[in-house]
């Protein structure tokens, strides 16, 4: 009698066991399952990515150039003269067959995101063109002039 009751418990030990195994790996399994979902939608992301990154490369030329004479040139310029200018450079680009980015950014060709929001929580204003002006600084190897009525830029650089 001993016996079968020892053959019972072991059974049951066992059963409870394999219930056990069962509830692990179906708990594995659902986790995969939301894994696999979750990579499916990031795969469109990647193909935004690639193309994004092979247009980059198409334009990388025309890019730099354009950050170059901004760099050079328009530092001290107003928002205003400085898309005027970049657009007309980028039809010059054009006219010899150099591809440049039509909405062209310095942020996003010579833009480093962690130092900008290094500089964002330093005090630079969260402009477009107070980024633009901290990268001029950035890539210039002389000081840069710097008109600054409401004294934002100057408090950024102290």
């Amino acid at each position: 009698m001993q016996k079968l009751i020892d053959d019972f418990n072991a059974a049951k030990a066992h059963e409870q066991k394999l219930s056990d195994d069962f509830e692990n790996a179906d708990r594995k399994c659902t986790r995969a399952k939301a894994l696999i979902e979750k990579l499916g939608d990031e795969e469109v992301n990647w193909d935004v990515s690639l193309k994004k990154k092979r247009a980059d490369r198409l334009n990388l030329v025309g890019d730099i150039v354009i950050a170059a004479g901004v760099i050079a040139y328009l530092g001290v310029f107003s928002l205003e003269y400085r898309l005027e200018a970049i657009a007309g450079w980028g039809k010059l680009l054009k006219s010899f067959d150099i591809l440049a980015t039509a909405d062209f950014s310095m942020k996003d060709v010579l833009g480093d995101g962690p130092k900008i929001q290094q500089w964002l929580i330093d005090g630079l204003p969260p402009e477009d063109f107070a980024i633009d002006n901290a990268i001029i600084m950035e890539n210039s190897e002389r000081w840069p002039l710097m008109i600054d009525p409401q004294m934002q830029g100057n408090l950024w650089v102290k």
